[in-house]
C-alpha cells in the first residue's frame, strides 16, 4: 500500500455549490496584513536623484525619484537594477507588500520585467558578498510588462501596459501557504517551507525609470490563522449514536479512480485531524466508497486503498495514534444517492470517518 508523502501543491479546494463554483479566488480574498511591522518604507526621506538608505547591497544605477508627489526608486539607465536587504522575515505567519508602478513617460516599446523574491538561502556574510545572490525562484513574483506571474505557476493576471496606476502585490505566507494578491484579491496560492533571510527586488531589459517601486512594507502576525471549518471544504459533520462522522466526498481527496490523495486533500484532512484531537475516540474507522461502475472485485480494492491513504495521511502527518485506527473498503455497497444519476455517483464515491466514543 502507497503512503502519503510531501505534498507539493497547497490550494485551497474548489467546492461546487448551488451558487456555482467557489474557489479561493472567488471566496477567499480579503488580504490582511501583518500587525507586528519589521520594516517599512514609503522613502519620502530620500532626495530626488539619491541613492536609497537601508538596503545591504545593490547593482547597476538605482535612484529615488518623485511621480504623482510620491518618492519612488526606479533605474536610471537602461541597464536595470538589482536591490537586496537582508531580513530575518521567518517560515510563518507573515506578509510582504509593496507598489508597482509602470511610467507611461518611459522609453516606448520596451516592456519593463520587475522581479520580487524572497531570499531562502545565503544566511551567512560570504555568501551575501557573492555576485549573485539566491533565493528559490519558484517563488518570484515577477511583472513581464503585461502580466504578472509567479514561477511555480505562471501566468496569475493580465496587466494592461501601458498603464499609471499603482498596482499593490502582497504575498501572505499563512499556514506554510504562499499566497500572491494583487490590489487585494488574491491570485494563487502554493505550498511553502522555507525560511526567508531577506528580499530583492531586480528590473532588467526595463528603459530608464520605465518602472517605479515604493510603499515596501514586511510583517509578522502575532496570532495564528484559524483553520476553515469542515463544511467550507466540503466536508459533512454529523453525529451519531456512537459518535461524530465525518464525510468526505471523492472531490476533496482523489481524482478520479485513484487513491493517491490530491493536493488539496492535505487541508481537509488537515481540518479533520484538528476535529479528531476535539473530540477523543477510543476508535476510528475509516471506510472508502465507490460508485456501481466497474466490478464488484475492482470497487472493492478501490475504496480499502483510499481508506487507506487518508488513515495513512492522519496517521503520519496529523500524527494521531495508528492503534485507534481500523481500515474498511465497502466498494459500491450503502449508497447514499442515487447511482442512475452522475450527481448521485458522485456523493457515493467518499470516505466516512466514524469517531467512536
Amino acid at each position: 500500500m502507497k503512503r502519503v508523502h510531501a505534498l507539493i501543491w497547497l490550494l485551497l479546494p474548489a467546492l461546487l455549490s448551488a451558487g456555482g463554483l467557489v474557489t479561493g479566488k472567488t471566496k477567499y480574498v480579503k488580504f490582511e496584513p501583518g500587525d507586528k511591522v519589521i520594516f517599512e518604507t514609503d522613502f519620502h526621506e530620500c532626495p530626488v536623484g539619491e541613492f536609497p538608505e537601508g538596503f545591504d547591497k545593490f547593482e547597476k544605477s538605482i535612484e529615488c525619484v518623485e511621480y504623482d508627489n510620491h518618492i519612488w526608486i526606479a533605474p536610471s539607465t537602461d541597464n536595470g537594477m538589482r536591490i537586496w536587504k537582508k531580513l530575518e522575515i521567518g517560515s510563518n505567519d507573515f506578509s510582504i507588500e509593496y507598489d508597482l508602478l509602470i511610467n507611461p513617460e518611459a522609453k516606448k516599446g520596451v516592456y519593463p520585467k520587475v522581479k520580487f523574491r524572497p531570499l531562502t538561502k545565503g544566511k551567512s556574510e560570504k555568501e551575501w558578498q557573492k555576485e549573485e545572490y539566491f533565493g528559490n525562484e519558484d517563488y518570484d513574483v515577477v511583472f513581464y510588462g503585461d502580466r504578472l506571474e509567479l514561477r511555480k505557476v505562471g501566468r496569475l493576471l493580465d496587466v494592461p501596459h501601458p498603464k499609471a496606476k499603482k498596482l499593490h502585490i502582497a504575498i501572505q505566507v499563512r499556514r506554510h501557504q504562499y499566497r500572491v494578491f494583487a490590489d487585494g484579491r488574491r491570485l494563487v496560492s502554493v505550498p511553502f517551507n522555507k525560511t526567508v533571510h531577506g528580499f530583492e527586488f531586480q528590473m532588467w531589459e526595463t528603459p530608464a525609470y520605465g518602472a517605479l517601486i515604493s510603499d515596501i512594507r514586511i510583517a509578522r502576525y502575532t496570532k495564528k490563522e484559524a483553520k476553515p471549518a469542515p463544511e467550507k471544504l466540503g466536508i459533512g459533520v454529523k453525529k451519531t449514536k456512537a459518535g461524530l462522522k465525518l464525510t468526505v466526498p471523492e472531490k476533496v481527496l482523489f481524482d478520479f479512480d485513484r487513491f493517491i490523495l490530491k493536493p488539496e486533500a492535505k487541508e481537509a484532512l488537515s481540518v479533520v485531524g484538528d476535529v479528531i484531537r476535539e473530540h477523543p475516540a477510543k476508535k476510528i474507522v475509516v471506510t472508502g466508497y465507490t460508485d456501481n461502475v466497474g466490478s464488484d472485485a475492482y470497487n472493492l480494492r478501490l475504496s480499502l486503498q483510499r481508506a487507506q491513504s487518508v488513515a495513512d495521511y492522519l496517521i503520519y502527518c496529523e500524527k494521531v495514534d495508528p492503534k485507534l485506527f481500523e481500515i474498511v473498503g465497502r466498494g459500491k455497497a450503502d449508497p447514499i444517492a442515487d447511482n442512475a444519476t452522475e450527481e448521485g455517483r458522485a456523493k457515493n464515491r467518499r470516505v466516512e470517518i466514524q469517531l467512536s466514543e
